[in-house]
Order: C-alpha cells, then structure tokens, then sequence
C-alpha cells in the first residue's frame, strides 16, 4: 500500500479539495483507494462529499473499530472522515496510535490529508505515510513555504515525491517550473489550472473530477493520479471542448 501525506507550509492553497479531486482519481484508473482525513482541529473531507458520518477516525482513535469510520462513496472511494467537533485534546501519541490502525488498512493508495502548516500538529500528521507530496499555489510565497514542509518530511525520513502547482493561471508572473525544481530540488509534478468548475462542484458536494470530469482542473488531476500510478492516461475530449480548455475557459 502506497501511503501518501499531502500537505503544504501554509493553508488556503485548495489542499483538501485536491486530496478528494486526487482519490476520486485514483478510483477512477481502476486502483482501491481511500482518503484519510487526519487534520483532527480542521476537518473538511466530509463535507466535500456532502457527508455527516456518525462514526470518524477520531471514535476509531478512541478504540472503536476502523471499519466503522470507513465510508463508500458511489464511484467507489473510501473515505475516513475527521470529526467535525473539535476533540478536546490530541498529541503527537494521538498520531502514533493513527499510524498503527492505518498499517491495518488494505489499499492500492491511501492519500493522508494533513493539518496546513509547520505546527506539531502537521508534523504528526506525516508520521503515518511514507511518502509526501506538496502542494502550493505558483507564486513564492507559497512555493518556499512548501519547501520548508518538505525539510519537515525529509528529517522525517519521507519520501517527498514532487510538488503540485495549484490554481495556475498560465500568465508571466507565475515562477517558471524549472526555477521552482532547481531552488527547492523537488520535481513539478503537475500545473493544475484555475477553473471555475472547482467552486461549482465545492457547492454541489460532488467534486471536480465526477461532477465535470471534462473541465480542465478534472483533467490534470487525472494526469497526475496517471503519474503517480504509472498509468497512462490519455483524456478523450470532443473538438469544441477541447479547444474550450485550450483557452482555459472551463468547460460548459
């Protein structure tokens, strides 16, 4: 089992909505799947599957069973969701004991949604997954706080696999990938474009990657799911919507 933390140095860079957008797309290229919602102050997994589980990692924590908090989504995505009441008190033993229960779970993919930040809290997020990826949005700011997430999960012993550009306007003021790859020695995995379909879907509870699989966000989430699985994904789009996304318009 692949076990991924996605996390990044500073909130507000689209990181849970990308964690749901990527394991839907996992489970789209036929691989089982399941997201884990290990930000215990900040949970929102749930709510962008419009969820309100009776059961979260947090009752599981608390010695209830691990199946109990596992929810099936309609395309087939497993989901572990937080607690949307905030528990009382956590520490980094909290996250010791969620390591332990993960390493029970049977999975082609399970994708970590770690608390934003350097706190304790998102360094203890890292301690169940093996390998990290990151995510920010391509301005430096947000790209170097990235880089300091990722000394974070190197002097942890992760792996850091790349980084994931998000919300890319395609425009000259964006830093250059080749830049970003030499200064923070991290591969850009992915550009994932602005799309206006993103909100749509975050209103729908339905994210990007099912409820506008053809927009131009979906696609490049699929393109990196296609990378990190080894699959090659190859998206089949008609000429009018092809030349849509060309121009960066969305989708219908």
């Amino acid at each position: 089992m692949r076990t991924i933390a996605i996390t990044a140095g500073k909130g507000g860079v689209g990181k849970t909505t990308f964690v749901a957008n990527l394991g839907l797309a996992l489970t789209k290229l036929g691989f089982r799947t399941a997201v884990l919602d290990a930000n215990f102050t900040t949970p929102d997994i749930a709510t962008h599957f419009g969820m309100e589980p009776e059961t979260t990692i947090w009752d599981v924590l608390g010695g209830e069973n691990i199946e109990d908090a596992i929810y099936e989504h309609n395309s087939g995505l497993h989901i572990l969701p937080g607690a949307v009441k905030m528990p009382k008190k956590f520490s980094k033993d909290t996250y010791k004991k969620l390591k332990r229960k993960a390493k029970n779970l049977k999975y082609d993919f399970l994708l970590i949604d770690t608390p934003a930040g350097l706190a304790d809290d998102a360094k203890a997020a890292l301690m169940p997954a093996k390998e990290v990826l990151l995510i920010a949005n391509p301005e430096w700011p947000s790209i170097m706080n990235a880089g300091k997430a990722a000394a974070v999960a190197r002097s942890m012993k992760k792996k850091v696999i790349g980084i994931a550009l998000n919300r890319s306007m395609v425009h000259e003021y964006e830093p250059k990938e080749s830049a970003i790859e030499e200064i923070l020695a991290i591969p850009v995995l992915q550009v994932i474009p602005e799309d206006i379909n993103v909100r749509k879907a975050i209103v729908l509870n339905n994210p990007v990657v099912v409820s506008y699989p053809q927009s131009s966000a979906a696609i490049s989430i699929m393109e990196l799911a296609g990378k990190l699985s080894g699959v090659d994904y190859k998206p089949k789009l008609g000429f009018w919507q092809s030349l849509i996304n060309f121009l960066g318009l969305g989708s219908f």
